[in-house]
């Protein structure tokens, strides 16, 4: 990002303030960065700690942080109504996909390319929005670190990781990774995709024990993240050939098969 840009973006945060972006006249801040209900059961506490960070791992990491995003963007902001995200060099941030997972996108901003002035660029946001999602584009430094995770702190920001650097970030106490994709569509080599099945593994020092898991959809065939059902398979008789007290068995039910797809660089 050009000097000049970030000068820009600066001018706009403070003409705009952060406590108009966050939600000035609240009574208090709330305890939880309030996240989609799907990822409540997987979350510690149903709810990201303001102030953390958070790493984002596996197949379908991008995917997690748009509906992180989308989750602050519907149901944060001090009213509940809607809080502010930042999307930080992810250039490929789907705008209609987080729509879809319920995000309000006049809450996102996205700075795609904020090149070596990407620290400058997170430090400026961290103080206005409830959640920014940054891929770093270098392994961050620790002078690096240790300011903007000192800023996400004071000022009660979620610092969202994802990409190949996520993991070079020192005080991360809640990861939140991507396993098992499986997605939907395929079937005996043509088809449509349509739903990926993941399961979402948190660890850390703010998941205690060892670690929670979540099936659900990522996303749903509609766009949407919710979990994946797992109705007990109906009970049938079949005509003429069960006797009076004879035991029953299950007939399998279900979705059709689905086809494992390896996880590609261009599906997040």
């Amino acid at each position: 990002m050009p000097e000049a840009a970030l000068r820009d973006l600066a001018a706009v945060l403070e003409d705009t303030g952060p406590a108009a972006l966050k939600g000035a006249g609240a009574a208090a801040p709330h305890a939880t960065v309030p996240v989609l209900p799907a990822l409540r059961t997987v979350v510690p506490g149903g709810g990201l700690r303001p102030g953390s960070v958070v790493g984002l791992d596996g197949p379908g990491a991008a995917s997690l942080g748009v509906a992180l995003a989308a989750g602050v963007s519907r149901h944060g902001g001090e009213d509940g109504a809607g809080g502010w995200c930042a999307v930080v060099g992810l250039p490929g941030f789907g705008v209609a996909a987080a729509a879809g997972m319920g995000a309000a996108p006049e809450r996102l901003l996205l700075v795609d390319e904020p090149g070596d002035h990407w620290p400058d660029v997170v430090a400026a946001l961290a103080e206005a929005v409830e959640l920014v999602l940054l891929c770093p584009p270098e392994r961050p430094g620790a002078a690096a670190v240790r300011r903007l995770s000192a800023l996400a702190r004071k000022h009660g920001c979620v610092l969202t990781l994802t990409g190949a650097f996520a993991r070079d970030w020192p005080g991360t106490r809640l990861r939140l990774r991507v396993e098992d994709p499986v997605w939907e569509g395929l079937a005996e080599g043509h088809g449509r995709l349509t739903g990926r099945r993941v399961q979402v593994v948190a660890e850390g020092r703010d998941a205690p024990g060892s670690g929670r898991r979540a099936a659900l959809w990522l996303p749903a065939a509609d766009g949407t993240v919710r979990p994946v059902e797992t109705a007990r398979p109906p009970l049938e008789l079949v005509p003429g050939s069960v006797a009076a007290g004879a035991p029953v068995h299950p007939r399998p039910s279900g979705p059709p098969p689905l086809v494992r797809v390896p996880a590609e660089e261009g599906i997040a």
